[in-house]
């Protein structure tokens, strides 16, 4: 929920307010000034400009025509030429805190961090009870990922002004990036009950609950915001993503198109609504807004070193296709790779440091690096390794039925076979329960191993840990509660190659939404996957089975948060695949 500078209407709220109370301003230029501003109020902009401009033709060295006058410029993001006239205001008065708060506003928009910070501080320091000033210190902190001096920041001009526009929503923010979630919350809820209707509140206590992952819960607050202010394209694009989480897919793409009518360009918007086209296999509408990912504040900036590659005739190029999201990203979107290879004249691949042997084993035909390209390798263009499907999976048929593109060390998985036939006989299966972070949807995607206990009844299988964390109290609990012991090895966890044989050695890998699906699918292993109500388009809105991989079939969540029953199910399922894989080869252990 970003909110750009409070830059004029409240500022000159207070310039008309507490500073004419301060100073008797009489005269003509005094009397242009506030000319100025009541035509300014009405939304006569150049109106206004003409009587701050001829007040200075009065008075060339009035601080406040500059200052009206530069304030002006600034919303209307004339930058250099608000410079100018605040920093005479401030030279004809050095103590003018709304100057400085203007010209830090200046500088904030221009993105000059530790200029706007210094001037938002210096008109603190001259009026320390500024709360507007306490407020755009805060944006400009936040702006710049300064999160903890944002908080500070915004925490005390509520504490100024609980009323200032725009302070709950930003204090809100600040709150939940630093994963306060519950005290965010509390005081939400402390404010509704003393403005019940208050706009902001609604939408702020949403918000959290949104990142509480309670979309139920958020959609109730949500929809009383609306209720107030339909047009906001900050609410739509949240609601469409509350709707997206209760499995709501075209009620979601109203609300996320609502808000790129209400706000054209609204990248957030388009973006959400592009992976909720992907989510529902829309993918010839879901990819054109795909590559909006890589303008996020959050990635890493690229050098464009080399003209983008668009989807013309590869045949005689040299192309860079460089990974850049998450291994389990890159894993995926490498499906894509031998078609490119074959295309192309020849292709390096940038992949992260875990996959360089996986990947240089797989695609042996192209340079395959770990870090960026040497800036004198010879390429004619380049392109994301995620934008590739754009261009070659338009459509569900575009996808190759594959029996496994990547390829694990073949020592390793003899090795790997070995260990685990010494378990004896039947199934050997490999389970993941934990993905992600609180932030990328852990609670939604996880399932506490001892919900797994329908799973682990099963008489004779072997069950290994594919966690990438160490999780052994949680094990060795399960363990002594089921009697079932869950195998776990370090150097699986801790060398990718290691996990990659493993999988390829195991007989089936059950798992929710981490990188060992994609794994086991590209490697071609049987994989299972417990995906929750509202999955990550990765793994589609419905049916059993993931384009990508074909070896992978798809367990679905009935409803948000609701794992018993699927367990239930996924059990069952396992009972029949025992009794028809190993039954006709050998009997289960243990009966």
């Amino acid at each position: 929920m970003p909110v750009a500078p409070l830059i004029l209407k409240n500022l000159f709220a207070r310039w008309f307010g507490s500073r004419r109370r301060r100073r008797n301003q009489t005269g003509a230029a005094a009397q242009l000034l506030q000319h100025g501003f009541r035509r300014q109020s009405a939304g006569d902009e150049a109106g206004a400009e003409a009587d701050y401009r001829q007040a200075l033709a009065l008075d060339p060295a009035g601080a406040d025509a500059h200052f009206l006058l530069g304030s002006l410029l600034g919303k209307q993001e004339r930058l250099d030429a608000a410079e100018r006239h605040l920093q005479q205001a401030l030279a004809a008065q050095p103590a003018f805190a709304d100057a400085r708060q203007a010209l830090g506003n200046v500088y904030l928009l221009r993105r000059d961090f530790d200029a706007a910070k210094a001037c938002y501080a210096a008109a603190i320091a001259l009026e320390p009870a500024n709360a507007m000033a306490h407020s755009n210190l805060g944006l400009a902190c936040q702006s710049f990922g300064d999160h903890a001096g944002a908080l500070a920041a915004f925490t005390r001009a509520f504490e100024l002004a609980p009323r200032l526009p725009d302070i709950v929503r930003n204090l809100t923010i600040e709150r939940l990036q630093h994963e306060q979630y519950a005290q965010s919350e509390a005081h939400l809820r402390q404010l509704l009950n003393e403005r019940p209707d208050d706009y902001e509140v609604l939408l702020s206590l949403g918000f959290t609950l949104q990142k509480m992952h309670r979309p139920q819960d958020a959609l109730g607050y949500y929809l009383r915001a609306r209720a107030q202010n339909g047009g906001d394209a900050e609410l739509l694009n949240n609601l469409g993503i509350v709707l997206q989480e209760l499995g709501r897919l075209d009620e979601a793409i109203e609300n996320y198109s609502a808000a790129i009518a209400a706000r054209p360009g609204f990248e957030l918007a388009l973006w959400h609504r592009a992976l909720c086209y992907l989510l529902q296999h829309d993918f010839a509408r879901g990819w054109n807004d795909y590559d909006l990912r890589l303008r996020s504040k959050d990635r890493q900036s690229r050098t464009a070193t080399h003209p983008l590659w668009r989807g013309e005739d590869a045949g005689a190029l040299h192309l860079l296709i460089y990974g850049e999201q998450g291994i389990g990203d890159e894993i995926m979107f490498a499906s894509c790779l031998p078609q490119m290879i074959a295309a192309s004249r020849h292709c390096v691949v940038e992949c992260s440091q875990k996959l360089l042997p996986l990947f240089r084993r797989s695609f042996p035909r192209a340079q395959v690096l770990a870090a960026s390209a040497p800036a004198d390798l010879p390429v004619d263009a380049q392109i994301a390794m995620g934008s590739l499907p754009q261009y070659l999976r338009r459509n569900i048929e575009d996808f190759p039925r594959h029996s496994g593109y990547l390829f694990a060390d073949p020592a390793r998985i003899a090795a790997w076979r070995s260990r685990l036939a010494a378990l004896g006989p039947g199934p050997r299966i490999g389970i993941s329960w934990q993905g992600g972070t609180y932030k990328t949807r852990a609670p939604v995607r996880s399932i506490p191993l001892a919900q797994w206990a329908p799973l682990l009844a099963l008489k004779g299988a072997h069950f290994v840990d594919l966690q990438y964390t160490d999780c052994s109290a949680e094990i060795a609990q399960v363990e002594g509660a089921t009697g079932v012991p869950i195998h776990r090895w370090r150097e699986a966890r801790e060398d990718f190659e290691e996990t990659a044989a493993l999988v390829a050695a195991l007989d089936l890998v059950v798992s929710v939404c981490t990188a060992v699906i994609h794994l086991g699918g590209a490697l071609g292993r049987p994989v299972w996957v417990l995906a929750p109500h509202s999955p990550e388009w990765r793994y589609g809105a419905r049916g059993e089975t993931m384009p990508w991989y074909p070896s992978v079939r798809v367990f679905r969540q009935p409803a948000h948060g609701s794992w018993d029953s699927l367990i239930g199910d996924v059990a069952q399922s396992l009972h029949s695949w025992r009794d028809s894989v190993f039954n006709s080869q050998q009997p289960p252990h243990g009966e």
